[in-house]
């Protein structure tokens, strides 16, 4: 009789989803020094995006801005993959702009 013999693995993160959001997260919690494990369908979808590949906006573009400042991927993928930059909302006031950039989908997939 054989006996198989399972090591436990423990995580003290486990992010469900790889897409750019769930990259993210995985990538600030092992900043953090946790053990983490990010669980995707697909290899291959790893920083997948949605069909509108734009970072930014009146109000994705603090957040961004936001990660950025703390060491996120985001912002840095995002400068290696853009295609244009725009300001929303330039003729209004300050409060409302928001930068927004447009990204090229395979090229942040693969810097991610």
């Amino acid at each position: 009789m054989h006996r198989t013999f399972c090591r436990l693995l423990y995580f003290d993160v486990i992010v469900i989803g790889g897409g750019h959001s769930g990259c993210e997260a995985a990538a600030a919690s092992s900043r953090r020094g946790a053990k983490t494990l990010l669980v995707t369908k697909k290899w291959s979808d790893i920083g997948a995006m949605s069909c509108n590949p734009s970072f930014g906006g009146v109000g994705k573009g603090h957040i961004i801005r936001e990660i950025d400042a703390l060491g996120g991927l985001c912002g840095i993928c995002c400068d290696n993959s853009g295609i244009g930059y725009k300001v929303l909302n330039k003729s209004r006031g300050p409060a409302v702009r928001g930068p927004r950039a447009q990204i090229d989908r395979s090229l942040y997939r693969y810097k991610i």
